[in-house]
């Protein structure tokens, strides 16, 4: 306060300074004081100075009583309102907002709360993120509905059918366990032959090229240490070249515009396999699920939300789970236990269907002990 003072002093000084300055040189009039005033009728410098004391000290008064309890009342004006409800709605967003960035705050609504808070135990672990998990998967939910393949681009083919997508989709498999990448490359590789083929069409001759081309634009995308071209032209056996791969890479990312990123199955079934309490074998199993589902492009009509929900309520049966569907993993998953049924039921008639297909790569990946032989346990009817 002294400090702002002070400026507000030696700036009055300084102007006073000058005006008198120039009203010396120019001007040359001598200035007659009566009754301690000048001709202009302006007070002298000392009153001025005197007069900015004396509010100061008001000022300081003023503060004083307040802190003791005694407030000034304030004349109800329309600014005054105005202030008084921009206040209020501040207060209550900022309740708001305490209320959904602290996991640990028991939130009581009107109506009684019958699921766990999942967070709750991970609140001091930074990896959690718990203050935004919930705020990421509802915009997850939302971008999953954006760039969307459609489940009948096939009709629009003319030179490839369903069948031959599902043979591409197995081999895929196959060479992204061959090379060791990440689950997330797999889905990618998936959603990127999709999208390309709903929106060009592609003869069955260089339908291969671009399962292999989506595979190093998704390696590049989520890989630390992608597979090199010339790997792809290996794996291909000789059917491509580096060149044909290199462009056929500009062209999908081309008709794509570049935009690769979307949620898939996997992201959603990490969230809802902690809701559901999962131990290794059931998360596992729900994996087998979700990947097998990827070889039948009519599961393209479920979102990948309600994809990941579906395989948990299937595991949950095949697992002797009880219930199968939880008030838990209806908040966090935002689908209830008829929603999810009715994507449950077909993605299981699609289970049943590759215990006598003839595409088995991601049968035999899922019966190795490396995945507790999941893909081995016994079909139930629902």
């Amino acid at each position: 306060m002294n400090l702002r003072g002070n400026r507000f002093s030696n700036t009055l000084l300084s102007a006073t300074n000058k005006t008198a300055h120039v009203n010396e040189n120019n001007v040359k009039t001598k200035s007659t004081k009566v009754n301690g005033r000048s001709r202009s009728g302006d007070p002298p410098l000392r009153d001025v100075t005197n007069q900015v004391s004396k509010n100061t000290q008001a000022t300081k008064v003023t503060k004083q009583k307040s802190s003791k309890g005694e407030c000034t009342k304030r004349p109800a004006t329309a600014l005054g309102q105005n202030e008084e409800k921009r206040k209020t709605k501040n207060k209550d967003k900022t309740k708001k907002r305490r209320k959904s960035s602290d996991p640990m705050e028991v939130i009581r609504d009107e109506e009684p709360k019958n699921w766990e808070n999942i967070d709750l135990h991970d609140a001091d672990d930074p990896q959690s993120v718990v203050e935004y998990v919930d705020d990421i998967y509802e915009f997850m939910m939302k971008k999953e509905l954006e760039n969307r393949p459609s489940a009948k681009y096939m009709n629009e083919q003319t030179d490839i059918n369903e069948k031959m997508r599902a043979i591409l989709v197995d081999w895929l498999v196959e060479v992204h366990r061959m090379f060791k990448l990440l689950p997330e490359t797999l889905f990618l590789t998936v959603n990127i032959v999709d999208r390309f083929l709903g929106l060009e069409k592609v003869t069955r001759d260089k339908l291969q090229l671009v399962g292999i081309t989506a595979m190093l634009i998704a390696s590049k995308f989520e890989e630390i240490y992608a597979p090199e071209c010339n790997d792809f032209v290996y794996v291909s056996d000789g059917a491509y070249t580096k060149e044909q791969i290199l462009m056929t890479e500009k062209e999908l990312l081309n008709a794509l515009d570049f935009n690769l990123t979307g949620p898939s199955p996997l992201h959603f079934l990490r969230r809802y396999s902690k809701a559901a309490g999962s131990d290794y074998t059931l998360h596992t199993l729900c994996k087998y699920l979700i990947e097998l589902m990827l070889i039948d492009v009519k599961l393209l009509k479920y979102p990948p939300s309600q994809i990941a929900a579906g395989s948990v309520y299937i595991a949950r049966l095949m697992t002797n789970e009880t219930p199968l569907w939880t008030p838990t993993l209806e908040h966090y998953s935002s689908y209830s236990e008829v929603d999810v049924r009715t994507c449950a039921v077909d993605m299981n008639e699609l289970l049943k269907k590759a215990q006598k297909s003839s595409l088995k790569a991601i049968k035999k990946k899922y019966a190795l002990p490396k995945y507790g032989e999941v893909s081995n346990l016994p079909i139930v009817d629902f």
